[in-house]
C-alpha cells in the first residue's frame, strides 16, 4: 500500500465562467474569450489546465462556470472528469464562485488545499509557476489565504495593488512569503508611479491558494455574511441551491475576504504573467514585425508602427499611415480603434444591446 503524502491532498479550481466582454467581436456570451485560441493555436483553458497539470494530478483539477458554458469545457479539456464540472446556478462573482467549489472539494477531500486561477491567464515559465504554487500549497497548511502578486514593471493602470510588509519575509522551497498589508484599488497614473517609486507593492493577480477547511474558517472571522451563506448552500436541497446561492452577494473574494484583515499572505511571482485582459494585451504578446506590428500573413501595412490586426476570416485587411491602431475583424463584427482606448469596447457593446432592445420593442408595421 502506498504511503499517502501532502501532495496527494493538493486540488486546483479554473474559473471559467468569464463574459470575455473586452474581446469583442472575436468573444461572445456564448463562446467568450477562455475558450478561444486567443493566443496561439489552443484555446486559453486549455493551456492552463496543461500548466496545472504540472502543479496537481490530472484528476484533482476542477473547473467552476455556468451550466451554460459545460460543452465548451468538455470541448477545450477532453481529458477532464466530467464529475470535476461544477456548474454555478447563475453568475455571483469569485466569492459565491469559491464558496460552492470549497463546499464540492471538501466533501471529496475535508483536508484538501485549493490553488484557484482564472481560466484566461498566461504564462510561459510553467517550470517557476509550478515550483511556485507547490511551495504556496504547502505553506497553505497555516490558517492563511495567500495570493500571487505580480511584481510591476511599469506604473500600469488597469490591475488592482497589493501593499505588503517587506521588513517580514518567510521562506518556503525558494518562494518567498510576505503579509498583505492592504489591497488597493486601480490606481490613476500618478498613484500608480508612486507605488512603484516606493516599493512594497505588486499586482493583484487573482490567483488564490488556501487550505480548504481553513476558508471557511476565515469567512466565519471576516466575512460572516458569506459564512451564513456558505453555511445554506451546504445544507441546501438540491432543488434549492439555486435560490440559496442567488441570495449571496456577487462580490469578488477580494471585497468579500481579502479587504477585510484575512490572514493574507502574498507571494512574489518568479514567472511571467498577462491577465489577457484585453486586445492590447494580444499585441503585447504577438510576434512584432520590424515596424513594430503584429498582424498575420495575408494583412498589409503600408507605413504603419505599432498596430494590431487580428482576423478569423481569409479577408485581407490593409493599413496604410496607421500607428497604435488595432483592427479585430470576425464574423461577429468590426472593431477599429486606438490600441490603448480599445477596452472601451464594452461600451460598445452596451451601445449595442440598447440598439436591438429599442428595436426589439419597436411595434410591427
Amino acid at each position: 500500500m502506498l504511503k499517502e503524502t501532502m501532495a496527494d491532498h493538493n486540488y486546483a479550481l479554473i474559473m471559467a465562467g468569464g463574459q470575455g466582454t473586452r474581446f469583442w467581436p472575436y468573444s461572445t456570451p456564448r463562446r467568450p474569450k477562455q475558450f478561444l485560441p486567443i493566443l496561439g493555436t489552443d484555446p486559453l483553458i486549455t493551456r492552463t489546465f496543461r500548466r496545472l497539470e504540472q502543479v496537481v494530478a490530472r484528476d484533482r483539477i476542477y473547473v467552476v462556470a455556468e451550466e451554460g458554458y459545460r460543452a465548451a469545457v468538455m470541448e477545450a479539456l477532453p481529458d477532464i472528469d466530467p464529475e470535476n464540472y461544477i456548474a454555478e446556478p447563475m453568475p455571483r462573482n469569485t466569492a459565491p464562485c469559491m464558496i460552492l467549489a470549497n463546499i464540492v472539494l471538501s466533501r471529496r477531500d475535508p483536508a484538501g488545499r485549493m490553488l484557484v486561477v482564472p481560466a484566461d491567464h498566461h504564462i510561459t515559465d510553467e517550470k517557476t509557476f509550478a515550483r511556485q504554487m507547490r511551495a504556496a500549497l504547502e505553506f497553505a497548511e497555516r490558517p492563511v489565504i495567500i495570493t500571487a502578486g505580480i511584481v510591476p514593471d511599469h506604473p500600469h493602470t488597469g490591475y488592482g495593488y497589493i501593499r505588503y510588509t517587506t521588513a517580514r519575509a518567510e521562506r518556503l522551497d525558494n518562494a518567498v512569503f510576505h503579509p498583505v498589508e492592504t489591497f488597493e484599488e486601480k490606481p490613476d497614473a500618478q498613484t500608480a508611479a508612486k507605488y512603484l517609486s516606493h516599493g512594497g507593492y505588486c499586482w493583484n493577480s487573482g490567483m488564490f491558494v488556501y487550505k480548504l477547511r481553513h476558508f471557511r474558517t476565515l469567512l466565519e472571522r471576516f466575512a460572516p455574511e458569506y459564512a451564513d451563506g456558505y453555511g445554506k448552500l451546504e445544507a441546501a436541497p438540491l432543488k434549492d441551491v439555486p435560490q440559496v446561492f442567488a441570495a449571496m452577494p456577487p462580490l469578488s473574494i477580494d471585497y468579500a475576504l481579502m479587504e477585510k484583515g484575512a490572514e493574507a499572505w502574498m507571494m512574489p511571482a518568479d514567472f511571467d504573467w498577462n491577465d489577457v485582459g484585453a486586445w492590447a494585451s494580444v499585441f503585447e504578446l504577438g510576434n512584432r514585425d520590424e515596424n513594430g506590428n503584429v498582424a498575420g500573413p495575408g494583412h498589409v501595412l503600408l507605413d504603419s508602427r505599432d498596430c494590431l490586426v487580428f482576423s478569423t476570416g481569409n479577408t485581407p485587411v490593409g493599413l496604410i499611415g496607421l500607428e497604435g491602431v488595432g483592427v479585430v475583424q470576425t464574423q461577429n463584427g468590426l472593431l477599429v480603434g486606438k490600441l490603448d482606448l480599445m477596452q472601451r469596447v464594452r461600451e460598445v457593446l452596451q451601445d449595442l444591446d440598447a440598439r436591438s432592445q429599442s428595436h426589439s420593442q419597436d411595434p410591427e408595421p
